[in-house]
């Protein structure tokens, strides 16, 4: 059986939930995505990368619809993380969780997609 090697984060206003289903590793956000949380959430995807390597995953699936703020160095981790996804060899997908009855999530998300649209997708689901 295999085990992630990435731990919860919980802070008094963020928290990150990883889990592991088959080849895709879901990353749940919640809370408030602003300075304190940018340091945590960048080391985070680090850690993040090194098990898609290790684990050889198809996907990183980030749910961020209990997400209330994004700030833009908490999206300097997310394209960071995307960057070294695409660099790394086999193809990983990146795929983003929106609420859409907020719609500044797929707003703050679509230049990542551009940036890379054979690797980054939006899907809009209600919470």
């Amino acid at each position: 059986m295999r085990s992630l090697r990435v731990e919860p984060l919980a802070m008094e206003s963020f928290g990150i939930e990883p889990t592991l289903d088959g080849n895709v590793l879901g990353v749940r956000l919640t809370g408030t995505g602003d300075m304190a949380a940018a340091a945590p959430l960048g080391s985070f995807f680090r850690d993040v990368l090194d098990e898609v390597k290790r684990l050889g995953l198809s996907a990183v699936e980030i749910d961020i619809r209990a997400l209330y703020f994004l700030n833009s160095s908490c999206l300097k981790a997310f394209i960071s993380f995307i960057c070294n996804v695409g660099g790394q060899g086999p193809k990983c997908e990146v795929r983003f969780v929106t609420d859409a009855r907020l719609g500044w999530q797929r707003r703050s998300l679509v230049a990542l997609e551009r940036m890379s649209p054979s690797l980054v997708s939006i899907v809009e689901k209600m919470k």
